[in-house]
């Protein structure tokens, strides 16, 4: 079928998390801010700004991550003490997320057997990356890779190439925030430390 995206996912099944529809009435767990993309210098910066907006959306679209907590989260400089105040009080653990893209390659192919179109290849390998809010620790990472081949047009060369790398993104992130809320769901959130016992006197 002309135009048809063809998304092979490079990672272990096991990355998918079930969804449990119980969930979807949870309450969130987390809070999250994207903090930036890096990449290298070949990279269009129109690919960073489509990381940055497809990491919000999957984000958003999960019942256990909240984006929107009101004006605490817009606070200006670089005192973020509302903003924690504001998290302990609702009960979310805040993240400071950043996307690394490691890999963004686009390679035209020859069409397929029977076809006269030519194919897109898009490659994509990422990480996303958690800083805990408002002391910056690392809390998480979490990695996705993803392969796309599409039929592309002469005469709609961008509009395809845009919508390949958009499939690319998007099942790249999706791969990387599934892992990353399975290691957020494992690791409980810092408490105080425990004391330890005392020594006996000889």
């Amino acid at each position: 079928m002309k135009g048809a995206l063809f998304a092979t996912s490079l990672l272990a099944a096991a990355t998918t998390l079930a969804v449990d529809p119980s969930a979807r009435a949870a309450e969130p767990k987390f809070y999250f801010q994207i903090k930036e993309v890096t990449a290298g210098p070949d990279v269009d910066p129109a690919v960073k700004t489509a990381a940055a907006d497809t990491l919000k959306a999957e984000l958003a679209s999960r019942p256990e991550w909240a984006s929107d907590i009101g004006p605490a989260a817009a606070a200006p400089g670089p005192d973020r003490s509302a903003l924690a105040a504001e998290l302990t009080k609702r009960k979310l653990r805040g993240f400071d997320v950043t996307v690394r893209i490691e890999t963004f390659k686009q390679e035209m192919k020859e069409p397929r057997p029977g076809g006269r179109m030519k194919q897109l290849g898009v490659n994509v390998k990422l990480v996303i990356i958690g800083g805990t809010i408002p002391d910056g620790k690392l809390a998480f990472e979490g990695n996705g890779e993803a392969g796309v081949e599409a039929e592309v047009a002469e005469n709609r060369m961008e509009k395809d190439r845009a919508r390949a790398s958009k499939a690319a993104l998007q099942s790249a992130v999706k791969q990387a925030v599934d892992q990353a809320v399975v290691k957020l769901s494992a690791t409980p959130p810092a408490g105080p430390a425990a004391k330890k016992p005392a020594k006996k006197k000889a």
